[in-house]
């Protein structure tokens, strides 16, 4: 049985900052597909997935599909602003990240961060005032006033990271299956739980494409005639 091991030191935690700082900067835009999966009180649905991203400015598209071919969502984020077309209930969703509306139908508080995590397939670091370890492979990020923002539980051989934990949203995001793209490494395989750990989503990823070009033009969308808009 493997002893347990120590706290990482001071130069540890920030080599291993440093490496998670340099992987979020060193992507520009992505292109990923994939297949989502989402388990929700003993059933299971499964859809494919298209995701295209840009961090500067922050743009974010996602295009759920079923197997075959018919789409379900097309989720567009720019800034703050949410823009969801819902092909089932043919809805023209429209708001802001955050609204308790948006909360009731998607059991996750999504945020920039948390979407560029699981677009990006490797986790973004919350601003912080501290980075700390308290016990070995595991760092956690603290604000001003010492209170946790994320537990980064790491892989002991690799110190990749293996679940963060966001404290103030209640939700952990788990990262497996790294690759190796020129240097950028993201995770094959991306599950988030919600606070009661009653709804896993899990995004395994075929294909991903680093800092290719991105037209504007991937980011607007319109809902087709006899859609209704609703406000989130």
């Amino acid at each position: 049985m493997r002893a347990p091991s120590p706290p990482l030191g001071p130069q540890q935690i920030a080599g291993i900052i440093s490496s998670f700082k340099g992987q979020e900067t060193a992507v520009h835009t992505l292109v990923s597909s994939g297949t989502l999966t989402i388990e929700s009180q003993g059933s299971q649905s499964d859809a494919e997935v298209l995701i295209v991203a840009r961090r500067d400015p922050a743009r974010l598209k996602i295009e759920i599909t079923h197997g075959w071919g018919r789409p379900l969502l097309h989720i567009v984020v720019d800034g703050p602003r949410l823009d969801i077309l819902s092909f089932s209930e043919k809805r023209h969703y429209r708001g802001r990240l955050g609204s308790p509306f948006l909360l009731k139908q998607i059991p996750f508080p999504l945020d920039s961060d948390l979407l560029w995590s699981l677009a990006r397939a490797y986790p973004v670091l919350s601003a912080y005032h501290q980075a700390q370890s308290d016990k070995g492979d595991q760092i956690t990020l603290t604000d001003k006033e010492n209170a946790p923002l994320q537990v980064i539980d790491l892989y002991p051989d690799t110190s990749l990271p293996r679940r963060v934990w966001l404290c103030r949203q209640g939700t952990a995001i788990s990262f497996s299956g790294f690759q190796n793209s020129s240097d950028l490494i993201y995770g094959g395989e991306i599950g988030l739980n919600d606070a009661d750990n009653t709804t896993r989503l899990t995004l395994e990823i075929r294909k991903m494409v680093f800092n290719g070009s991105v037209p504007e033009t991937l980011f607007q969308q319109e809902a087709p005639r006899g859609f209704e808009d609703v406000p989130l």
